[in-house]
């Protein structure tokens, strides 16, 4: 057995895990972008309509707050990747020995 694979016994059923395997994201990241761009107008479009319909004179505040509401998710998701990127191992460079 290699060192990555590791055995672990859940509620007596013996699995074995491959650590790299778990590490590898869930998503491509084309498609990624495309849902998180898609989230983001989508939720860009519903804070306008809301400020909007409630005050129909304020349309600078309101463009302020649909792109600080827009802004938030790209923020939380570079975020959170340079919050992984600290703890995440570097691949190793096979080349240098």
């Amino acid at each position: 057995m290699s060192q990555n694979m590791k055995k672990k016994t859940i509620t007596g059923v013996n699995k074995e895990f491959n650590q790299e395997d778990l590490s590898k994201p869930w998503v491509q990241k084309r498609k990624g972008f495309i849902i998180i761009t898609t989230l983001s107008i989508l939720l860009m479009a519903f804070v306008a309509i809301q400020l909007i319909m409630q005050n129909p004179q304020e349309w600078l505040k309101a463009i302020g707050w649909v792109f600080l509401f827009g802004g938030s998710i790209w923020l939380v998701f570079f975020g959170f990747n340079w919050f992984h990127s600290l703890f995440r191992n570097k691949p190793a460079d096979k080349n240098k020995q």
